[in-house]
């Protein structure tokens, strides 16, 4: 269209009562216009759609309308991603009303119409019209269609309990004939398809712990043989079974890892994956470790434990294993992929928190090709992520709905020998098969002059050296019957000229080959006549000597996996295996170089087959990050491997100048000081005394700024100044101390002098002045204000002095202004800007509240991480005079600062027990001089900190006094040692 051509719609428009048209005509003539046009579909493309439709008689073109969407979005009102029906169909809905007045225009198209550079992933609505001379057509029926590198080619399944229906259904499986095999967790069964989706059996009936009978079953996978195991994941074991549905073999009980279960012993375990020779890997999920099976239920070997370094899980839901032996699991809380050989050494991982490309939101299933891709299902995303074997993202497809493109919770997931891509749909109760979209349908087989079918080549061979080995992988061609497998020395290799081994599955090991020569190989596919296909690319490998007489899995952390220490004495887990001579020696450098076995610096130890110590190391010099590394050998000197991790070491900020408080639960004033576990809250009144919250003993103390005890009130119960689960604390400049009795659903009131009873209120509900588990508790002295944290209603309510309810603000959510389970609050005294901790969201929300109108949010930092200014379950926070925040990180053991913005200070802590460390630090308050007491609750203690210039001073004055004291008492052994039988001390006179 030329620039100085009017708009095809403004040429064809109508007007009304009959008046002229820029195209001639008048309404009488309405009955001219063009119908719409008919039988609009959509073909999938990977970013781009192709719309066709009937023709129009006479039309001179056609205008394409658009709008998009993102799926069914999350709302305030889905507290539970397991409840499906949280969200109500409403929201699946596929039309959304687009028009010639609120649609994109696209004009002057044509059937069939490519619209491209669109983003996979995204809902496209359009509505089509036709444009003769008369004028332009009613919009065509509404078509949605989502871009998407893979299309869905069968599907079946919908809610119910009968055969071929499911009730959210997680784990799949298929065998090497193609069979489906679906969990249908809540009916506790196993349905078996065919390939096309026809049912063929159950097993299973009642839920029940029988042989044979399943109580919420989960993953599961099928040997090479064809046999099914079974994740039967209430019952805390594995179930083995034929194809035919016969029991074969169960093994597996409840326990805890953190009490020294071993083998054989699981917590709701998860997933299943079975390598290539049919040892079984399990997802013990709750243990947060991977244990490895002989498929017959020997055990073999485990690995991890709970925590965010490498090696370590936080819900491991899934695991999955490529033609190499490498194993790969699903870390749902930590939001990664991990990556491990098959001795469980750790190879990589991949990952984080979000909804971009490579980032997750609870990844659940994981499974692999034949050519090592790996397919993860982003379960809160509502997504399937594909990735090399390195973890380099390739591509995603789905959003949230119920449509053939889309999905709604999906959970299991597997890769058939053709690259077909099942996932178990489970919030739409369906299994759905994707196929490549330029792979849709299967490449076409010739009939030869002879009545043969002729193949096509192998696309793709992947190959893997090993030891004096070669380990190939490919998809099947369809129609092959078997494969030809070529090799040579020589880069020119020709199936008339190299070696042939004839009749090979996928995946193959060929060995006996020569270490440190090169190999070629190339694949024919055979069809059942004979007929043999072109070769496949050409793929180069040289087998390489693996020392398996070394020690094998090499472990270590530091701190007990902290991400920060302010200390260079650090405390190492190491540990080891070895088979035949034993573990004799360990190196522990921070150079990457692999020591020799006479290397100076190796610690012999008497040779052990299983190997573990905690030993001490000083990291080097200077702040920052430091990565130690550990090496093995065995008692023929053979080295490991090293095991490797890093810390954040930060000895520059804050230094503790004081610490008090021990374990105990006594309830008289002699036990002041004493706290139970946990215990959360924290606050300076304005001449630097520190209450704190004694949770576990429900109850509150009161301490002077140098720690020394004063008093205590509270107990358990519900009456007056009775506390049950008590949390946050504030006291105003009237020296009024606030405490939310969480668990009673109140705020209670108290004189800060005594300790004694003012007044409550609230009572648990949703209304004004109504709490439920209200945590956080913040006073403005300027204003007059008292705010609390209601924090399973979502929101904060803003009161008086008195009590007297105000305002509320905030929902459930993690859009801006929306809560997930906040815990500390604080106010600037300066502005009234009030700062929210969001726990469930890893952030923290400022909001001004200058007028008893909505708060307005200033601004938000924070995702959930380790680096500096993420957070992991942040709990307290405190303002101090200049406007600097300091927030508890919890979950990483550590204190942040920022600025009145958000823009990160510094930050100090770590995981220990030592000065200046936490064990779950919660409350937090700042003194008038700019002191900072933080409660580090797992160490049953309060720790003061200031800045290292002032804290100095006050720890060389602490020593100089320690060191007088220290004297005196010499002084005073010396004199009673040089009189004896004196007295230091006036006698009464006779």
């Amino acid at each position: 269209m030329r620039d100085g051509d009017l708009h095809p719609r403004v040429r064809f428009a109508l007007t009304v009562e009959g008046s002229a048209q820029p195209g001639g005509g008048t309404t009488a003539e309405q009955s001219d216009l063009p119908r719409a046009p008919r039988n609009v579909a959509v073909k999938i493309g990977d970013g781009k759609l192709t719309l066709d439709w009937e023709p129009v008689p006479d039309a001179l073109f056609y205008n394409i309308y658009y709008k998009t969407t993102r799926g069914v979005t999350k709302e305030g009102k889905e507290f539970d991603r397991f409840q499906y029906d949280a969200v109500g169909m409403e929201r699946f809905k596929t039309k959304i009303g687009v028009t010639k007045e609120n649609g994109t225009l696209i004009d002057t198209a044509a059937p069939p119409y490519i619209h491209t550079d669109l983003a996979n992933g995204m809902c496209y609505h359009y509505v089509v019209t036709a444009v003769t001379k008369n004028g332009e057509s009613p919009e065509s029926e509404e078509v949605m269609g989502i871009p998407a590198p893979y299309v869905c080619v069968m599907h079946f399944g919908t809610e119910g309990s009968d055969d071929g229906e499911f009730k959210s259904p997680t784990g799949i499986a298929l065998d090497r004939e193609g069979k489906i095999y679906v969990a249908d967790t809540d009916t506790h069964t196993i349905q078996k398809f065919d390939k096309d989706g026809k049912f063929l059996m159950r097993l299973g009936d009642e839920p029940g712990d029988a042989e044979g009978q399943f109580y919420y079953p989960r993953g599961l996978a099928c040997t090479s043989q064809g046999d099914l195991i079974v994740i039967d994941a209430n019952n805390h074991r594995v179930q083995k079974f034929d194809s035919d549905g016969n029991f074969l073999t169960v093994w597996g009980k409840f326990g805890f890892a953190w009490k020294g279960s071993s083998h054989g012993v699981f917590d709701n375990p998860w997933g299943v994956g079975v390598d290539k020779d049919d040892s079984v890997y399990i997802a013990d999920t709750l243990n947060n470790r991977i244990q490895k099976y002989t498929a017959d239920g020997e055990p073999i070997l485990m690995w991890g434990k709970e925590g965010a370094f490498e090696g370590a899980f936080f819900y491991c839901r899934d695991v999955a294993i490529d033609f190499a032996g490498n194993v790969y699991v699903t870390d749902e809380i930590n939001n990664r992929v991990q990556k491990f050989d098959s001795r469980g050494n750790f190879l990589a991982k991949w990952g984080k928190e979000g909804n971009g490309p490579g980032q997750f939101n609870g990844p659940w299933g994981i499974a692999i090709d034949a050519l090592g891709n790996v397919y993860v299902t982003d379960t809160g995303n509502h997504r399937i992520q594909k990735f090399t074997s390195n973890g380099a993202f390739i591509c995603q497809w789905g959003n949230r709905g119920n449509t053939l493109g889309q999905v709604n919770f999906p959970y299991g997931i597997a890769v058939d020998r053709e690259g077909f891509v099942y996932v178990v749909d489970s919030g739409n109760a369906r299994v759905l098969k994707f196929a490549p979209v330029e792979g849709t349908q299967p490449a076409p087989q010739v009939q030869t002059d002879k009545g043969a079918t002729e193949l096509s080549a192998p696309a793709e061979l992947i190959a893997k050296a090993g030891d004096t080995e070669v380990t190939l992988s490919w998809m099947d061609v369809p129609g092959a019957a078997s494969y030809n497998l070529y090799y040579h020395t020589e880069a020119s290799v020709r199936p008339q000229t190299a070696t042939c081994v004839e009749s090979v599955a996928s995946p193959y090991t060929h060995g006996g080959l020569a270490n440190g020569t090169s190999y070629y190989f190339m694949l024919t596919a055979v069809s059942a006549e004979g007929t043999e296909s072109p070769p496949s690319p050409v793929v180069e490998a040289t087998p390489t000597m693996i020392d398996l007489a070394a020690p094998q899995n090499p472990y270590m952390i530091i701190n007990h996996g902290a991400f920060m220490t302010n200390l260079p004495d650090a405390i190492l887990t190491v540990s080891a295996h070895d088979v035949d001579s034993g573990v004799a020696g360990y190196f522990i450098s921070e150079a990457p170089t692999t020591p020799t076995a006479s290397t100076p610096g190796w610690v012999n130890v008497e040779p052990v087959g299983k190997f573990g110590a905690t030993v001490p190391y000083t990291l080097s010099p200077g702040d920052g990050k430091k990565t130690v590394y550990v090496w093995f050998k065995d008692g023929y000197g053979n080295i490991s491997a090293p095991a490797t991790n890093s810390i954040l070491l930060n000895t520059s900020g804050y230094v503790c100048v004081n610490l008090w408080g021990k374990a105990g639960s006594g309830a008289h004033l002699l036990h002041g000081g004493e706290f139970g576990t946990p215990s959360f809250g924290l606050v300076c009144d304005q001449t630097g005394n520190v209450y704190v919250v004694d949770t576990g003993n429900c109850r509150v103390q009161k301490f002077d700024n140098a720690g020394n005890f004063v008093h205590l009130w509270g107990m358990f119960g519900t009456a007056p100044s009775n506390f049950q689960n008590p949390t946050g604390v504030a006291v105003d400049d009237k020296g009024v101390v606030y405490v939310c009795d969480t668990n009673n659903h109140r705020v209670q009131r108290f004189d800060a002098k005594m300790g004694s009873y003012l007044s409550k209120w609230g009572r648990q509900g949703g209304g004004e002045g109504q709490f439920n588990a209200p945590w956080g508790v913040a006073v403005d002295n300027t204003r007059g204000y008292v705010y609390v944290v209601d924090s399973a209603n979502f929101r904060i309510q803003k009161f008086d002095r008195s009590g007297e309810f105000v305002m509320a603000w905030g929902s459930f959510g993690n859009a801006d202004g929306q809560l997930y389970f906040a815990r500390g609050i604080a106010v600037d005294e300066s502005d009234g800007a009030v700062y929210i901790v969001d726990m469930g969201n890893h952030r923290v929300q400022k909001f001004d509240t200058s007028t008893n109108f909505l708060p307005q949010l200033l601004v938000k930092w924070g995702t959930k991480g380790q680096e500096p200014g993420q957070f992991w379950n942040p709990w307290g926070i405190a303002v101090d005079r200049d406007g600097f925040v300091y927030v508890t990180d919890t979950g990483n053991h550590r204190v942040q600062k920022f600025d009145r913005d958000g823009n990160f200070e510094t930050q100090w802590g770590g995981f220990g027990s030592a000065r200046g460390q936490f064990n779950f630090p919660y409350g937090i308050g700042v003194d008038r001089r700019g002191s900072i007491f933080v409660l580090d609750s797992s160490n049953f203690r309060v720790q003061q900190f200031m800045t290292a210039d002032e804290g100095e001073l006050q720890l060389r004055e602490q020593a100089e006094v320690a060191e007088s004291e220290s004297s005196a008492l010499e002084e005073k052994k010396t004199i009673q040692q040089e009189t004896p039988g004196t007295h230091l001390w006036s006698t009464p006179k006779q």
